[in-house]
């Protein structure tokens, strides 16, 4: 297994140099940064094992993503560990995704619902959680968690459509299988600046669309 880890950004946090500190120089990982559109932009020191794609405008976490998928299989890599760039995404678990069985489609991070999750955000997950997981007819427990690692071969198979956050959704429809296709690792809950329950409303609304859209299709 190649591993790389994506991290798309969109106006990071001062502490997000320390983010990819640690990946770098404890975990000994190359990483690739997507600048989506920051103002500023992102500036890193030039280095090996660092590589930033600049979106010019803010394009979505779908289409950044896509983007780092295709990069990383130009680079050789075969699976590609995704986090956040605002330390939600505890770090030292990487290698937990990594220590997985290679050939296991999605690994993704499952946190306690009950532990530091405003509440808006708990009933928004449970109940995305609960709909996605009837139609892959496999049990996901956090459908929304970014903390992900993807298996390359299996991404570059598909079209996605969407460029937002549906994205990850659209990911589980496509890619997960059967239940040996998905597994996850428990990591903790997070939140140091969660968005306002406008942002989730608007995001679940998308959310239900974009699923009443591919049941459609589907049929």
């Amino acid at each position: 297994m190649n591993s790389v880890v994506i991290i798309p950004a969109y106006n990071p946090p001062s502490k997000f140099p320390k983010l990819i500190h640690y990946i770098k120089n404890k975990l000994f990982l190359d990483i690739i940064i997507i600048d989506d559109g920051s103002k500023p932009a992102i500036k890193l020191l030039n280095s090996e094992n660092i590589y930033l794609l600049i979106n010019k405008t803010n394009r979505g976490k779908g289409y950044s993503l896509i983007k780092a998928f295709k990069f990383a299989i130009e680079k050789g890599f075969t699976h590609a560990i995704t986090l956040d760039a605002d330390f939600q995404h505890d770090p030292k678990y990487i290698n937990d995704f990594i220590s997985i069985n290679e050939n296991i489609n999605i690994v993704y991070g499952k946190r306690n619902f009950k532990d530091a999750m405003p509440i808006h955000r708990r009933l928004s997950n449970t109940l995305t959680s609960y709909i996605i997981s009837l139609i892959c007819n496999v049990k996901i427990h956090d459908t929304q968690c970014g903390y992900r690692r993807y298996k390359l071969d299996e991404m570059q198979t598909y079209k996605f459509s969407q460029n937002g956050f549906q994205f990850e959704t659209e990911v589980l429809f496509k890619i997960v299988k059967n239940p040996n296709s998905i597994s996850h690792i428990d990591i903790p809950t997070i939140y140091n600046n969660s968005n306002s329950s406008i942002r989730i409303i608007n995001d679940t609304l998308k959310f239900i669309k974009f699923v009443i859209k591919y049941l459609l299709i589907r049929k």
